[in-house]
């Protein structure tokens, strides 16, 4: 199988997010939602608390978390262009891998939702991601992902992973 470059898989990514953004939220609305309904079962997120949410796509989910202090970190300039007014303002068009313009643990909550699988630089994105958060973590990885072995592995390498939710498509990681 031939290995795509990371400007490739980006390349690749952004057009896939571009041809499907005007119908994402009818497309994963739903099933999004009850991701964050079931983290939240098991994840106290308080309203006092800064959340990132990496992947937000139209940040739909901001809508869903107790706190109402979000920001949203988004690669696709498509999927940013079908939020709302109020919620493009809240959406940052940046990689996880990128997250530099956020300062060190300046979020009490990071979740990324079903995206960290798209990362390029897993890695890079992951660390990122821990960096910019204080201590709260929610991930959420498609199983049929090629990648998930990968996701796993560095997952519990870098965080103390607390709670491990199997369903049907998902693994969920929460850390706190």
């Amino acid at each position: 199988m031939e290995e795509r470059s990371p400007e490739c898989q980006n390349r690749r990514e952004t057009d896939y997010y571009a041809a499907i953004a005007e119908g994402y939220d009818e497309l994963h609305k739903e099933e999004q939602v009850k991701k964050i309904l079931l983290i939240l079962e098991h994840f106290p997120v308080s309203k006092d608390e800064s959340l990132l949410d990496v992947g937000c796509g139209t940040g739909f989910s901001f809508d869903y978390w107790p706190t109402k202090n979000v920001t949203g970190a988004e690669p696709s300039a498509a999927m940013i262009a079908q939020a709302t007014p109020a919620r493009q303002a809240k959406i940052v068009h940046v990689r996880a891998e990128d997250l530099a313009i956020f300062d060190d643990g300046e979020f009490d909550v990071v979740v990324s939702l079903t995206a960290i699988h798209n990362f390029t630089g897993l890695e890079d994105g992951l660390r990122e991601m821990k960096r910019v958060g204080k201590r709260k973590f929610a991930f959420s990885v498609l199983k049929k992902s090629s990648k998930l072995a990968d996701i796993d592995r560095l997952v519990r390498k870098l965080f103390a992973v607390k709670t491990v939710l199997e369903e049907e498509h998902d693994r969920i990681y929460l850390i706190f």
